[in-house]
C-alpha cells in the first residue's frame, strides 16, 4: 500500500510538471509567433488616402522647407520646366536654402505647372508630383535640387524621376517603396494642381518669383546680383 501511495504521489507530481511545462511552452510559442508576424509585416508604403505632403502649408498651396516662425516669410514660385527658374536656382538657390537652414527666413516652395498648358500628365506635373512624393519620405529639398540640376540634360523622364534621382539620393528600402507608391497612386496630383490654382488666384503669374511676407519682389531687383546679395534683398523687402 505504501508503494502504491508513493507511486500515486509521483504520478501526481509528474502530471503537474507536464501541465506547467505545457503552459510555459505555449507561452513561448505565442511569443515566437508574435515576433515572426512582426518581422513579416509588409514594407511601409505611401498611405492610399494621402491627400497632401507632410510639410504642406495650412492652405495647401505650397511645401514648407524651413518653418522658422517669426522670420520673414519667403515664398519661391517656379516651374521645373522654366529656363529662367533653372538660372535663378543656379544663382540664388544655394543662398536661399542656406538662409532657411540657418533660421533667418521661413522658406516655402510653390511649384507651378502652367507650362504644361493644362496637361495633367505633362512634364511639369510629373516633376512636381515626384518632388511632393519625395516630401513623403523626408527628401523634398535634395530632390528639388536634383531636378533642377538635371534640367540642362533634356526633358524630364520617368526614369530620371523614379530611378536616377532616388538612386543619387540613396533612397532605398521602404522609403523607395513609399516614394514610388505615392507617384503611382497619384493621390497628391490634386495638391499639385491646387498649388498652381492658388498662385493664379493670387495673381502671381510670373516665374521665377520671390515673395517676402506675401509681397512680390520685382524681377529687376535681381539684375546684376548674386547669392551673396540675397539676404540684403530679403531684408529690404521685409521692411518695405
Amino acid at each position: 500500500m505504501r508503494d502504491a501511495q508513493l507511486a500515486n504521489q509521483r504520478a501526481a507530481r509528474l502530471r503537474r510538471i507536464v501541465i506547467v511545462g505545457s503552459a510555459v511552452l505555449a507561452l513561448v510559442l505565442i511569443a515566437v509567433m508574435v515576433v515572426v508576424l512582426v518581422q513579416q509585416k509588409p514594407a511601409a508604403s505611401a498611405p492610399s488616402d494621402l491627400a497632401y505632403p507632410p510639410n504642406a502649408t495650412a492652405a495647401r498651396d505650397g511645401i514648407v522647407i524651413n518653418d522658422n516662425t517669426g522670420k520673414p516669410d519667403v515664398g519661391l514660385y517656379f516651374d521645373y520646366q522654366c529656363s529662367h527658374c533653372v538660372q535663378f536656382e543656379q544663382s540664388f538657390g544655394g543662398a536661399l536654402a542656406l538662409l532657411g537652414q540657418t533660421g533667418e527666413i521661413r522658406l516655402v516652395h510653390h511649384t507651378r505647372v502652367f507650362l504644361d498648358s493644362g496637361k495633367a500628365d505633362g512634364l511639369s506635373h510629373r516633376a512636381a508630383l515626384a518632388a511632393a512624393c519625395a516630401d513623403v519620405v523626408g527628401a523634398y529639398a535634395p530632390f528639388h535640387t536634383a531636378i533642377f540640376e538635371a534640367a540642362p540634360q533634356g526633358p524630364y523622364t520617368d526614369k530620371l524621376l523614379l530611378e536616377t534621382i532616388p538612386a543619387q539620393l540613396g533612397m532605398t528600402g521602404t522609403d523607395l517603396t513609399a516614394f514610388r507608391a505615392c507617384n503611382a497612386n497619384q493621390n497628391l496630383a490634386p495638391f499639385v494642381q491646387n498649388v498652381e490654382d492658388a498662385a493664379m488666384k493670387a495673381g502671381l503669374t510670373e516665374t521665377p518669383l520671390l515673395t517676402v511676407n506675401g509681397k512680390a519682389v520685382p524681377a529687376a531687383t535681381f539684375n546684376g546680383k548674386t547669392g551673396a546679395d540675397l539676404k540684403a534683398i530679403i531684408e529690404a523687402a521685409a521692411k518695405g
